[in-house]
């Protein structure tokens, strides 16, 4: 059957596991297809997942029908064609059209039922690597491609989260005071609700990232998702260190991981004398240019492993920026067991930071973001 039929009936299915998918996720669903390699497995399967699935509880249930459906040998890259020569006039307005006809080799391919994908490292989906459960420190150059290339999902992931949690949280309130005195006039009765909208200010973001080799790519790929996500704050600033460190929020706009990691370490200061990470020193050169702007409006995010090559932590520099700003968070991309051994400082940097987050890979990211 034609591959819109199959992604309708695939829908439909998901459906009936009770999970919910809407036409508008099965336009982000085809929008995204149109831009991947359907030859890798991986990202097939990460971009119906990151499109679809909106609550990572749904998982197996997901799983189980994929299988179903996608376990087959079917030739991935002519279907991908199959959908952009069918282009619109197959997609009014997100959504598959019912009974669209099958192409006597798509049937053939189809037929087979058997196989798997051309790539040979992906199993079925329950034993799966979930790409978005990849871990920041790749090995190989294809690793940093995978994750890059699933950017723009996780980004629109993320906002929709943030925007159901804003809506979520965007309630009214009883204004007491206003209600009993118009009660007064009727004797109390009826008494009619006067509320109030609850006023929240948007939170002044300064975020610190440590760009070193160490953790580039962790440090490159948050920064990137803040920008995206610049809307919900009043202000997001980026500053990248090494042994030095200076302000790139210049260089986020309409960010790329792809090019991030280059434009920082080509356009921005942040290496010093030795080119070793140095936290203490960094947040005292930090403080001296800009602790004067901070306040209890601002939040101060700092990105990194807190790995200080042995150099003096200043931590007292620390202490002095929560004490100016209304909260810190640590992202740290290091599992928590590795957070006090060797020349990890994170022991007394977390003595001044509200809350500290492991944030090994997307997944966790996500997390982490949606608690800002």
């Amino acid at each position: 059957m034609a591959f819109f039929h199959v992604m309708q009936r695939f829908c439909e299915d998901l459906r009936r596991e009770g999970i919910p998918v809407t036409p508008s996720h099965s336009e982000d669903c085809f929008r995204a297809l149109s831009l991947i390699d359907w030859s890798v497995e991986d990202f097939f399967y990460s971009s119906l997942f990151a499109t679809l699935i909106k609550d990572y509880n749904y998982k197996p249930l997901f799983d189980n029908v994929y299988k179903r459906y996608f376990k087959s040998q079917i030739d991935l890259e002519r279907l991908k064609q199959q959908l952009l020569k069918k282009g619109d006039e197959s997609v009014p307005e997100g959504e598959a059209p019912e009974g669209a006809q099958a192409d006597s080799e798509v049937k053939a391919q189809a037929a087979e039922n058997q196989g798997s994908f051309k790539n040979k490292s992906s199993s079925a989906p329950d034993g799966r690597k979930n790409p978005l459960a990849q871990d920041f420190r790749l090995d190989s150059l294809d690793d940093v491609r995978r994750m890059e290339a699933l950017f723009p999902l996780i980004a629109k992931r993320l906002a929709s989260k943030m925007i159901i949690k804003n809506k979520r949280n965007d309630q009214n309130f009883i204004n007491f005071r206003r209600t009993m005195r118009k009660s007064m006039s009727t004797g109390g009765v009826p008494v009619d609700l006067i509320t109030r909208r609850k006023q929240k200010e948007k939170p002044i973001l300064f975020c610190l990232c440590d760009v070193s080799v160490s953790v580039l790519q962790f440090s490159c790929f948050a920064l990137a998702l803040l920008a995206s996500l610049e809307k919900f704050f009043q202000h997001v600033r980026s500053f990248g260190f090494v042994d030095e460190i200076d302000e790139i929020t210049h260089l986020l706009k309409h960010a790329d991981p792809k090019t991030l990691r280059a434009n920082v370490l080509k356009n921005a200061k942040v290496i010093g004398i030795r080119g070793y990470s140095n936290y203490g020193l960094s947040f005292k050169h930090f403080f001296e240019r800009y602790g004067g702007q901070l306040s209890q409006k601002t939040t101060v995010l700092i990105f990194g492993d807190g790995r200080n090559n042995w150099y003096d932590d200043e931590a007292w520099v620390l202490k002095e920026m929560r004490n100016r700003s209304k909260k810190i968070y640590w992202f740290n991309p290091e599992e928590k067991e590795n957070w006090f051994t060797g020349d990890s400082r994170m022991k007394e940097y977390l003595k001044y930071c509200d809350r500290s987050f492991e944030v090994t890979n997307l997944l966790q990211m996500e997390d982490a973001f949606c608690q800002l």
